[in-house]
C-alpha cells in the first residue's frame, strides 16, 4: 500500500510544480471573466470586489495582464460584484447566482468616467457555464421550500429532476423513509451522494442515510458528463448545508396530514386483479395514508462576526400508510435527523469546517422478502421485521485561497451505519414464486458499515500558457467495511419456496454467521479547463483508481446444517484493479457572445466493486445457503431432514467461491452532445443527446455448469396467465435447454467471472428548459425519451428471468441477441413557482413517466432445477403510465421581522390511479398489483422565517 500512496504523493507534487486544477470545488462555485473598455481593449490592475451574505466578509481580486479575474471556491447563493479602477467609471453587477460546481463567467466594458458615475446592473446573472460539460440539475433552499415534494427527501428530488425514472412514485409522502431505485439516461447504480463533501453513499448504488432537506442550502444533481472529479458512472449528488451568518435567522415548518383528507381511487378492475382487504378494511382502503406528520427547525448565526458561525437543524418524521401488499395494518416509518455545521475563518483566506448529521429511522414492518425481495404480498404481520437503523455522517474540513490563482481543499471524515433487525415469529417461512405470497418468520441480523475517507484537491488559475488554464488535481482515499451478523433463527433458518402453492425448492441456511468484508480506494485525477480562444474551452482529465479488496481473519461457527466450525485466515489482497479513465469535453460558443454553447463529452468510467464485491467471493459470505429441489415426502406442508432433493446452489464453506484470475472490472462508456442557449435573462434552454453502454459485466456462476453444457433440447408447457396446464389459456410449448447428463452430479463450483458478450446499450434523447426566479416567477421543464438494450434480469424489483446475467441459453429465451431486453420509456416533467400579488404564491409540480415494460414470466422444472423463463418478451407488455400533478398554494405574510407563510398542498390532484408494479409470473397472481399510485391527498403546513 505504502508505495501507492506514495506514488498518488508524487503525482500531486509534480502537478502543483506544473499548475493543478479548475478551480470549482466539491463544495463550492466560482466566479471569472475578463474586464475590457468600450474599445474592447483589456483592463489590467481592475478591483474585483465580491461580498453576499454566504461569504465572510468581502473577497477582492485584481486583472491580471490580460484583464481576466477569477475568484475560486465562491459559496453557493447570491452575490454583488463591484470593478473599479482609477479613470473609469465603477461598476456594479448584483445578484449574480452562484451554484454548485458552476462558474459563472462575467465579461464586462468598463467606461472612461469619474467615481460618482457608477454604473448598476441588477438581475443579468449568466444561466449558461461556457467551461462545464457536465449535465446538472440545481435545486436552492428557496425551490426547495417552495416546492410541494410530499416526502421531503431524496427521492422526491430525484422525481422531479429531468431524464430521472423512480420505480416507486410518492403521493403525500407516501413512501417517505423508504428507497427507491432510479434510472438516469437508462442505467441505475453506481451512484455518489456528497454531504459536505463526505462519500455517503450505501455500497455502490443506494442512498445511506435520511437527511434533513431543509437544512441544505443547495443542491446539484449531475447526471451524465462527469469530469475527472467524479470515479463512477451513476448520480452524483451534491448537499451542500446551510451556514451560520452575521446575523441571527432560523425557521420552523410543519407538515400534516390525515386519511380524513384523502380520497379513495382503487377501482373494479384493480379488485378483481386481486387486491383484497385486511385490517378490518375494504380493498378501497388499502392503497391510502393514514397519518402524516413532519416538523423540522434550524437556528444559525455567528458567535463571532465574519469569524465564527454556527448552524443547526431538527426533523422530526412519522407517517402511517396503507400498502396494497400489506393490508394487515398501517406501515410506520418514524425519522429523527439531526444536523450541526460550525465554520471558522483561521485567517483572512483560511476557514475551517465541521458538520455533524445523525439519524434514526424505525419501521416496525419492513417488508423484504428472502427470495421474492420486495414484490412479496404479505399475509400476516409476522412475515415482517423490525428495523432499527442509526445512520451518521462526520466530517472536518480546511480550504485556502493562496493569492488570485491557488485554491487548496482537505476533509476528512466518516459515513456509516448501524442496521438491527429482529423478527416475529419462528414459524416456517414460505415463499410463493407463483402468487408472491410470504408467510412465515423474517430476518433476523445486524448490518453495520463504516467508510472512513480523506479527500483533497489543490487548484490552480493560469493565462497566458495558449490560453488560460484552470489546473485541478484531486485524491481520494476510502475504507469500506461491512460487518453483517445473521442470528440464529433468521427466516426460521429454513425457507420453503413454493409454485402457487405447490411445494418447489428449500433454502437451508447456515445461521448463525458473521461476515466482515473490506475495499480500499486511492483515487487521483488531474484536471484541465484549457480556454485556447475566446469562444472554445477544452475540458480534459484523467482519472487513476485503485481498489483492493480484502478479507479480515473470521470465523463461522457450528450451525444446524454446517456441523463443524470453520476458521478463514485474513486475506489483504483478495482482488486488485488499477484503472485509468480519460475525460473529454469541449464546449464551443457559437455566436461569440457566451449565449449559445455547443457542448461535447465523452467518458470512461470503471466500477467500484464496493465491498460486497468482498462478500461475493468470501467463503464465509454474510449468508450461508443451500438451495436444494423439495418433495414434501409426508404432504405436511413443512421441510422435513430428508425432503430435499437435488442440490442446484450453495454459498459458504471452504472453496465455495473463487475468483477468475482473468477477471475484469466492469466499465461504462459515455458519450454525450448537446446545445444550450440563453434565450433570455435568467432563462435557458439545453437539447441534446447521451449515449451509455455497459461492458465486462460479471457475475458469480456454477463453473461446473458452463453455458454450452446446457445443449439438451427440450420443450416445457407454457401454462398461460393462469399457470394452470391444460386449458383456453395456455401458450405454445418453449424450447429449453437441459443440462448434459455428465454435469449433473458435479459440486457446485461458484466462480466470479466475466460473462461474454454482456452488454448492454442505452440511448436518450432530452430537452430541458431552466428559469431563474425573476419577474415573480421560476421553473424547470424537462422531455427525455430513453431506448434500452440492456442485458438485466431485475426491473422494477422484479425478476424477468433466472439470472441476473445470461449464462446458461434458458436466458436468451424470447430476448434480443445476446440476451438483451429492448424497452423504451418517455418521461416529462415540470416545476414551477408564480408568485402574485399579496403575498401569493403558486407552485405546480408535473410529473409523467412511462410505464415500465414487462412481459409474462412462468416457472419451469428442468433437470437441474427449477428455473424462472420468460414467456413473452421484455416489451410485449408495459405497466400503466404515470401522470401527476401536485400543487401548493401559499400565502407570505410578514410579521415585524419574520415571514409567516401557511399553506396548502394537493397531491395527485386528478386522482390518478395507475398501478406502479404488477406480478408478471403465470398464476392466480398474474397482474395482481403490487403498488398503486395513492389517491389525491392535502396537506396543511407553515412556515416561519426570521
Amino acid at each position: 500500500m505504502a508505495r501507492y500512496v506514495g506514488a498518488v504523493l508524487l503525482v500531486i507534487h509534480l502537478t502543483i510544480a506544473a499548475a493543478a486544477a479548475q478551480t470549482v470545488s466539491a463544495t463550492t462555485g466560482a466566479i471569472d471573466g475578463r474586464v475590457t473598455d468600450n474599445t474592447n481593449a483589456v483592463l489590467p490592475g481592475v478591483t474585483v470586489t465580491v461580498s453576499g451574505p454566504a461569504m465572510m466578509g468581502a473577497r477582492i481580486v485584481t486583472t491580471n495582464d490580460q484583464g481576466a479575474y477569477r475568484l475560486a471556491a465562491v459559496p453557493p447563493g447570491d452575490y454583488t460584484v463591484v470593478f473599479t479602477l482609477d479613470g473609469f467609471a465603477p461598476l456594479t453587477r448584483k445578484e449574480i447566482r452562484v451554484d454548485l460546481g458552476f462558474t459563472a463567467t462575467l465579461n464586462v466594458q468598463m467606461s472612461v468616467g469619474a467615481v460618482e458615475e457608477n454604473v448598476t446592473v441588477t438581475g443579468a446573472s449568466p444561466v449558461v457555464d461556457a467551461a462545464s460539460t457536465k449535465i446538472t440539475t440545481t435545486f436552492d433552499a428557496p425551490l426547495l421550500a417552495s416546492l410541494p415534494s410530499g416526502s421531503r427527501d431524496y427521492w422526491a428530488l430525484l422525481s422531479e429532476t429531468p431524464a430521472l425514472k423512480l420505480t416507486r412514485v410518492d403521493v403525500g409522502g407516501s413512501s417517505a423513509g423508504s428507497q427507491s431505485n432510479y434510472y438516469a439516461y437508462g442505467t441505475t447504480g453506481q451512484n455518489r451522494p456528497m454531504i459536505e463533501g463526505i462519500n455517503s453513499t450505501q455500497g455502490t448504488e443506494r442512498f445511506g442515510n435520511y437527511p434533513d432537506m431543509g437544512s441544505f442550502e443547495q443542491i446539484a444533481v449531475n447526471a451524465a458528463a462527469h469530469t475527472a472529479e467524479m470515479a463512477v458512472p451513476g448520480i452524483q449528488m451534491i448537499f451542500i448545508s446551510k451556514s451560520g451568518g452575521n446575523t441571527y435567522h432560523g425557521s420552523a415548518t410543519a407538515h400534516y396530514e390525515n386519511e380524513r383528507w384523502q380520497s379513495f381511487n382503487i377501482d373494479d378492475d384493480q379488485i378483481a386483479r386481486g387486491i383484497t382487504s385486511g385490517g378490518g378494511l375494504g380493498p378501497r382502503d388499502v392503497d391510502r395514508l393514514h397519518r402524516f406528520r413532519d416538523t423540522s427547525a434550524d437556528l444559525g448565526g455567528y458567535i463571532v462576526k465574519d469569524r465564527l458561525w454556527w448552524y443547526g437543524a431538527v426533523r422530526d418524521l412519522e407517517t402511517e400508510v396503507r400498502l396494497p401488499n400489506f393490508a394487515i395494518k398501517p406501515f410506520v416509518t418514524r425519522l429523527t435527523t439531526y444536523t450541526g455545521k460550525a465554520t471558522y475563518t483561521l485567517s483572512k483566506n483560511t476557514k475551517l469546517v465541521g458538520y455533524i448529521e445523525r439519524n434514526t429511522k424505525h419501521q416496525p414492518n419492513r417488508l423484504d422478502a428472502f427470495a421474492l425481495g420486495l414484490t412479496g404480498i404479505f399475509t400476516s404481520e409476522d412475515a415482517s421485521f423490525d428495523q432499527w437503523l442509526y445512520p451518521r455522517i462526520y466530517k472536518g474540513e480546511v480550504n485556502t485561497v493562496v493569492g488570485d490563482a491557488l485554491f487548496f481543499e482537505a476533509r476528512a471524515g466518516q459515513y456509516g451505519f448501524d442496521w438491527p433487525d429482529t423478527n416475529y415469529t419462528a414459524a416456517p417461512r414460505y415463499e410463493d414464486l407463483g402468487n408472491n405470497l410470504v408467510s412465515g418468520s423474517s430476518r433476523w441480523r445486524e448490518l453495520d458499515i463504516r467508510r472512513n475517507q480523506v479527500l483533497g484537491s489543490v487548484s490552480y488559475f493560469r493565462n497566458g500558457w495558449l490560453g488560460d488554464h484552470n489546473f485541478k488535481i484531486g485524491w481520494e482515499i476510502f475504507r469500506d467495511t461491512t460487518d453483517q451478523t445473521e442470528r440464529t433463527g433468521s427466516f426460521a433458518d429454513v425457507v420453503q419456496i413454493l409454485r402457487n402453492g405447490s411445494p418447489l425448492d428449500v433454502y437451508l441456511l447456515g445461521n448463525p454467521t458473521r461476515s466482515v468484508n473490506g475495499l480500499w480506494t486511492y483515487g487521483a485525477y488531474v484536471s484541465d479547463v484549457w480556454r485556447p480562444t475566446r469562444r472554445l474551452s477544452l475540458n480534459v482529465g484523467l482519472r487513476f483508481d485503485r481498489y483492493r479488496n480484502f478479507l479480515p481473519a473470521q470465523l463461522h461457527e457450528a450451525d444446524r446444517f454446517n456441523p463443524v466450525a470453520a476458521v478463514f485466515q485474513a486475506v489483504d489482497d483478495l482482488n486488485i484493479w488499477n484503472t485509468f479513465a480519460p475525460r473529454i469535453g469541449a464546449t464551443f460558443d457559437l455566436l461569440g457572445n457566451g449565449k449559445t454553447m455547443l457542448k461535447a463529452n465523452y467518458g470512461r468510467y470503471w466500477w467500484n466493486p464496493g465491498a460486497d464485491f468482498s462478500a461475493t467471493a468470501n467463503p464465509n459470505p454474510p449468508v450461508w445457503q443451500r438451495r436444494h429441489t423439495w418433495t414434501d415426502l409426508n404432504s405436511d406442508g413443512v421441510w422435513q431432514p430428508g425432503e430435499e432433493g437435488r442440490l442446484i446452489s450453495s454459498l459458504g464453506g471452504v472453496a465455495s467461491s473463487a475468483i477468475d484470475p482473468n477477471l475484469e472490472d466492469t466499465r461504462t462508456e459515455e458519450v454525450a452532445s448537446w446545445i444550450e442557449r440563453e434565450v433570455a435573462a435568467n432563462f435557458g434552454i439545453r437539447g441534446g443527446f447521451v449515449w451509455r453502454t455497459e461492458r465486462q459485466l460479471y457475475q458469480l456462476l456454477n463453473a461446473n455448469q458452463p453455458f454450452a453444457a446446457f445443449n439438451v433440447a427440450r420443450t416445457v408447457p407454457d401454462p398461460g396467465p393462469d399457470g394452470i396446464v391444460g386449458n383456453l389459456d395456455d401458450g405454445p410449448a418453449i424450447g429449453a435447454w437441459n443440462l448434459a447428463a455428465d454435469y449433473l452430479s458435479l459440486p457446485v463450483r461458484n466462480v466470479l467471472m466475466n460473462v461474454p458478450d454482456a452488454t448492454t446499450n442505452y440511448y436518450t434523447w432530452e430537452i430541458t428548459a431552466t428559469k431563474r426566479m425573476s419577474h415573480g416567477w421560476s421553473a424547470i421543464a424537462s422531455l427525455a425519451r430513453t431506448t434500452s438494450y440492456a442485458q438485466a434480469n431485475t426491473f422494477f424489483d422484479t425478476s424477468f428471468r433466472q439470472n441476473q446475467l445470461p449464462i446458461t441459453p434458458n436466458d436468451l429465451i424470447n430476448t434480443e441477441p445476446n440476451g438483451q431486453e429492448k424497452s423504451s420509456d418517455l418521461s416529462a416533467k415540470l416545476n414551477a413557482s408564480w408568485q402574485g400579488r399579496w403575498g401569493l404564491k403558486i407552485s405546480p409540480i408535473y410529473r409523467f413517466q412511462s410505464g415500465q415494460n414487462f412481459g409474462r414470466t412462468i416457472v419451469a422444472s428442468l433437470n437441474y432445477g427449477n428455473v424462472r423463463i420468460p414467456a413473452e418478451p421484455l416489451n410485449a407488455r408495459r405497466q400503466d403510465n404515470v401522470s401527476l400533478v401536485d400543487v401548493r398554494i401559499e400565502r407570505v405574510t410578514n410579521v415585524r421581522s419574520a415571514r409567516l407563510s401557511p399553506f396548502i398542498d394537493v397531491y395527485n390532484l386528478t386522482n390518478a390511479n395507475p398501478i406502479q408494479n404488477t406480478s408478471w409470473s403465470s398464476g392466480n397472481s398474474f397482474l395482481r398489483p403490487l403498488a398503486i399510485v395513492p389517491p389525491r391527498v392535502w396537506r396543511v403546513g407553515a412556515k416561519l422565517d426570521w
